[in-house]
């Protein structure tokens, strides 16, 4: 027993225990970057490792701290032991920080030659670095001015400048750091012939189409940018890049370099899910991309819900040189919902306008539609009908936005001397703006209002009138329950008109808690318009997909408890 336990004492790890007495402003960096931190929960920790740490600990301080700008640091360490267990006592004076008191730009090259770019690009040097004079030098701020000093040469024209010097002067004594940067602009390039490698399924015509970058026009590296995202964006793609050759002798023509990775020509989706709005769904969808070998898109969807059930095909031609992309479709739709039950046929087309932050949508649609109230009256309602939609995002993320918003409106209608039973035109707008509150706060507001202009709601089809209730409308009330009651059924009226106020607030990792109070309806007229309360608390998650929503309403005017699901941005 003896034996043993010397035995297990000997294969005991070395453990210490680490006292940093440091200023709160570098506390942190220490203990994330020093190799003393992390032997300490090492199994394979010594106690010779440790006393080569601490033998190195004085200048490894140092060379961190120099990132920070501080340059005359002093660090005294010392070893204990307490209690029969090892504690490494380490105090870290910064001294006062080095101050940047001057930059420098020194250009050479055929820039010179171009005095518009040259003063510009000067420019954007002294208000970048004017920042930075009276600061604390840091190692950061230096890379950032560097690094942005270079892409402003290389932006435009001069893609083959080089930074031939960069120097951090720093004086300990006077605790001041001179900045000096050397440019060489190198030659003025022009774009050459476009080069594409890698299609083999598709047509060439296909990436053609998109490319706007004429031979002898001067280098933009936004241009390019903005061509390998629009590639990107292709479903025909799983990757693309796009660059140039750089000649080293004149002519200094760059030929434009598109390489793509092409993705397969057909792809099957399945989908298994649940919302509290129409209940369990299964779902396929078969793309083929490459119709007609031109690159066009055929889709095919099959969506199965409790309420609701949707069968589409569509052809889509991908954008064009003005822009613009096409679309044909043709489906059926069924649903029934607050004891109205709708059966649509459409067939239409569109014509789509696609950007980052913008989104515009035409399109002229046939529709026939069935619909039933639970008293047994029916009635066949068509309508031919064109509508123009807008969105527009200004976020700072798409997937978790904490400041902006988002902005879709729409307006359309139909005429009854043309293939329609009644004359219509509708607008709708629905707004969502976020701002972030402190570091952890979000609070989101929207705002919905929709109104169609006709003499009646006879005769206009159930998708241009409006209901409400359910998540993204009014929670605490059950999906499209808000409307025109017709003997206990819910029909849709004539205005529309919903709001919420929800503050989140992080409460663990992608986990935020929610408190929300929504407030609207849908009506006949504005008149009889007759909105409801909804309040609440909830829970949000950060996934790999997107924001995912959990809420318990109380619908107030009704006293009703609901539980209402929801995942993604409301549009």
């Amino acid at each position: 027993m003896a034996f043993s336990s010397l035995l297990i004492a000997a294969e005991a790890p070395f453990t210490y225990r680490v006292v940093l007495n440091a200023d709160a402003r570098v506390a942190s960096l220490l203990e994330q970057y020093l190799e003393i931190f992390k032997l300490k929960d090492s199994p394979r920790n010594s106690s010779e490792q440790l006393s080569r740490s601490l033998e190195f600990l004085p200048k490894s301080v140092a060379d961190l701290l120099a990132t920070e700008g501080y340059f005359n640091t002093k660090t005294v360490s010392e070893m204990k032991v307490e209690q029969g267990k090892t504690v490494v006592y380490i105090t870290v004076d910064l001294g006062k920080p080095v101050i940047i008191h001057d930059a420098k730009l020194n250009v050479t090259g055929e820039v010179l030659e171009n005095l518009p770019r040259l003063d510009m690009l000067k420019s954007r040097f002294e208000t970048r670095s004017d920042e930075l004079i009276g600061e604390k030098f840091t190692q950061n701020e230096w890379d950032d001015l560097k690094k942005r000093t270079l892409a402003s040469f290389m932006a435009r024209d001069y893609p083959a400048s080089v930074m031939s010097l960069s120097e951090a002067i720093i004086d300990p004594e006077l605790k001041t750091a001179q900045l000096n940067i050397s440019m060489d602009s190198g030659p003025a390039y022009v774009y050459g012939p476009v080069q594409i490698h890698g299609l083999s399924r598709y047509p060439e015509k296909l990436v053609r189409d998109l490319v706007d970058l004429q031979a002898g026009a001067p280098y933009r590296r936004n241009q390019l940018l903005n061509l390998q995202t629009e590639l990107q964006n292709l479903p025909h793609f799983a990757s693309a890049l796009v660059d140039v050759s750089l000649p080293s002798s004149p002519p200094y023509i760059a030929p434009v370099q598109i390489d793509v990775q092409e993705s397969p020509l057909n792809k099957v989706i399945t989908n298994l899910g649940y919302s509290t709005n129409t209940g369990a769904q299964a779902g396929v969808d078969y793309r083929y991309l490459n119709l007609f070998d031109r690159g066009w898109i055929f889709n095919s969807k099959l969506e199965i819900k409790q309420k609701e059930q949707l069968f589409d095909i569509a052809v889509a031609i991908p954008k064009m040189p003005s822009g613009w992309e096409h679309n044909g479709y043709i489906n059926y739709a069924s649903s029934d919902i607050e004891g109205l039950q709708s059966d649509n046929y459409r067939i239409g087309v569109s014509r789509n306008w696609i950007e980052r932050k913008q989104e515009h949508y035409i399109s002229l649609q046939y529709l026939a539609e069935h619909r039933q109230i639970s008293n047994g009256s029916s009635d066949r309602p068509h309508s031919l009908t064109l509508n123009y939609k807008s969105i527009i995002r200004d976020l700072d993320s798409l997937k978790d936005p904490r400041n902006g918003y988002l902005l879709h409106t729409e307006i359309g209608g139909a005429s009854e001397r043309v293939m329609s039973d009644v004359s219509f035109v509708r607008a709708y707008g629905n707004a969502i703006h976020y701002n972030k509150i402190g570091q952890e706060g979000i609070l989101a507001l929207r705002l919905e209002l929709g109104q169609t202009f006709t003499r009646s709601a006879v005769g206009v089809p159930t998708e241009w009138l409006f209901r409400a209730g359910g998540m993204g409308s009014v929670r605490g009330y059950d999906y499209q329950s808000l409307g025109v009651d017709i003997d206990g059924a819910v029909a849709p009226g004539r205005v529309l008109a919903t709001s919420s106020i929800e503050y989140q607030h992080l409460v663990y990792k992608d986990w935020r808690a929610a408190i929300f109070y929504d407030y609207g309806g849908a009506g006949a007229d504005w008149g009889t318009l007759n909105p409801v309360r909804g309040t609440g608390i909830g829970a949000r998650w950060l996934s790999p997909v997107g924001q995912i929503g959990a809420d318990i309403a109380y619908g107030i005017d009704k006293s009703q408890l609901r539980f209402q699901f929801a995942m993604g941005l409301a549009f």
